[in-house]
């Protein structure tokens, strides 16, 4: 079993790669500003381990209310703590602090394959990682499977614009929901993430009927991305049937998606039908850096890909996919052939 590969890979790609976000530094041609995020031991902050390593926890880990300048360091913990109905790892619910990080730590959810979407949404809508901060708060290395949601990031309050996120290095697969709830739309940057298996990819939609207007310089960019869907039980008109939503869910407060570099593989038409299935409204793909391996969508259903893509590059290959997905694994340190469950 491959954990999280912990703080020092994380630093690591943080210093090497620009961040497409709100603040200093704005790309004249792209629109797409590149503040660069501090690093998560830099001086000045606190590194703190909450256990030993192979430390296995059975209930959630939380800190409600951290203090400023904060790095969690939980690589080689794991944890079995889903179903619940509290997020496993949970920073900052009660008392957003300044600039955050959480690295590393895996959980290892028990749902029931055969229990549908429905069930987990409506009695244990938690996620791997819920995490709250004001200014920025990073997420890096966090293994993750068969769990509701993945990663949900929130501002101090809604609508606050007063965060934004970094998250590279993170491992999600049976995902019985959102790979990341993003429904406070947050800004900021997923970099070099394996969402291997997901219900839905990215949701930002605002619950209970909210809405509001997002800053149009607040982006979303996914820069070197890989995100699949996967296929779960859903109840429909009073039946049990398998499906899967979309890579995006949208509305008119998500923010500016920019897609660098990723690759998507989509299994059928979404169960809330071809429209769900188009890219955001103004979404923009550069492949600036890599023109021999632009963005793709590795469609696997009937006929055409059936809604707008964004100028996203279409095949039907699926090798496009799991070469991606085992070079990734590579990469970071897992068994290329690990799948959820391992």
């Amino acid at each position: 079993m491959a954990l999280a590969v912990g703080l020092i890979l994380c630093l690591a790609v943080a210093a090497a790669v620009y961040l497409g976000m709100r603040g200093d530094g704005d790309d004249a041609a792209s629109g797409i500003s590149t503040w660069r995020p501090p690093a998560c031991d830099t001086e000045g902050r606190t590194v703190v381990r909450p256990a030993e390593p192979g430390t296995v926890l059975d209930t959630q880990w939380e800190v409600p209310a951290p203090p400023d300048d904060v790095t969690y360091d939980l690589s080689w913990i794991v944890s079995t703590a889903y179903p619940a109905s509290r997020s496993v790892f949970a920073v900052g619910v009660a008392d957003a602090a300044l600039r955050t990080c959480v690295v590393g730590g895996s959980i290892f959810g028990t749902a029931d394959d055969h229990r549908t979407w429905d069930y987990y949404h409506d009695e244990f809508n938690a996620a791997c990682v819920k995490i709250l901060a004001r200014e920025w708060m990073q997420v890096h290395d966090v293994r993750c499977d068969n769990v509701e949601d993945g990663i949900k990031p929130q501002e101090s309050d809604v609508n606050a614009n007063n965060a934004e996120f970094f998250v590279s290095g993170t491992y999600l697969s049976r995902i019985r929901d959102d790979c990341m709830e993003n429904d406070y739309t947050v800004g900021g940057v997923l970099y070099d993430n394996l969402w291997e298996q997901c219900n839905t990819g990215i949701s930002e939609r605002p619950w209970r009927d909210r809405s509001w207007s997002t800053p149009e310089s607040e982006t979303l960019v996914l820069d070197r991305m890989l995100i699949g869907l996967y296929e779960t039980p859903h109840v429909e008109d009073g039946k049990t049937v398998m499906g899967e939503n979309a890579i995006f869910k949208w509305s008119d407060a998500g923010n500016r998606v920019v897609i660098k570099c990723s690759i998507f593989k989509v299994n059928s038409v979404s169960l809330n039908g071809a429209d769900a299935m188009a890219m955001p409204p103004g979404t923009v793909v550069d492949d600036s850096e890599c023109p021999d391996n632009p963005s793709t969508i590795v469609w696997l259903g009937p006929g055409d890909y059936p809604a707008w893509t964004a100028g996203l590059r279409v095949v039907e290959d699926e090798g496009v996919w799991t070469d991606a997905v085992r070079d990734w694994k590579v990469r970071h340190g897992y068994a290329p052939d690990e799948a959820g469950g391992a």
